[in-house]
């Protein structure tokens, strides 16, 4: 009986050391605990943050690049030249989207060997609005113009991207080359702004089809 008392006496001791030594450790590592905390937990939150906001982003960049609603009549209301030789044309992508374009010919001497310029416009309104600088270099270039309203622009079905600007670009250098009536020895491209890059990466995969190219206010890059 005293062996089983002096037994217990002992673990209990060992068991109140133990745990005296525990809470002693816990007191000296609280501080360091709490610090950490503070700095890795706020990090962490920060981090999970950005990717939040990154991932919202990725989502909804085309969203934030491109303005085809701007404005707010863009999609419902065209303007068409009037007094000039136009046609309104559709054609299809690859991918089966109908695009909007809009042909002025240039009618002058020589109009048979006239250049054509593809015109690629900003990220906002429709080809409609870029009609008066399409006209003063009709008549000052003695070219024809090809207004392009991308997918989800204009009377253009769909909706834009990267991948689908590209396509549409594609698209209408292949529906040039089907022109009998145009120099297919002459085509230009002039960007502007987001149809810049658009011409860029136009003439970069068809260098054998085209003459030369013009941008203006282009970006150099967009961070993706």
């Amino acid at each position: 009986m005293e062996k089983s008392w002096m037994l217990w006496t002992f673990v209990k001791r060992w068991l109140l050391a133990l745990a005296s030594w525990s809470w002693s450790l816990c007191r000296i590592c609280l501080l360091p605990l709490i610090v950490t905390f503070h700095l890795y937990g706020g990090i962490i939150l920060l981090i999970l943050i950005f990717v939040s906001i990154a991932g919202i982003l990725y989502k909804f960049q085309d969203v934030l690049l491109y303005f085809p609603e701007q404005p707010s009549s863009s999609r419902l209301y065209v303007p068409m030249p009037t007094g000039i030789p136009h046609e309104n044309i559709f054609i299809r992508t690859k991918d089966g989207v109908l695009l909007n374009l809009i042909l002025l010919r240039y009618t002058g001497d020589n109009a048979a060997y006239s250049p054509t310029i593809i015109y690629f416009h900003g990220n906002a309104g429709n080809i409609g609005h870029r009609l008066p600088n399409a006209l003063l270099m009709l008549v000052n270039l003695k070219v024809n113009l090809i207004l392009v309203d991308y997918r989800g622009y204009g009377k253009s079905e769909g909706e834009a991207s990267e991948e689908g600007l590209y396509l549409d670009s594609e698209a209408v250098l292949d529906y040039v080359m089907t022109r009998s009536d145009l120099d297919k020895t002459k085509i230009f491209l002039f960007g502007r702004s987001l149809g810049g890059a658009v011409a860029i990466h136009l003439a970069s995969e068809n260098s054998h089809r085209i003459s030369a190219i013009v941008v203006e206010n282009t970006f150099l890059s967009i961070p993706y």
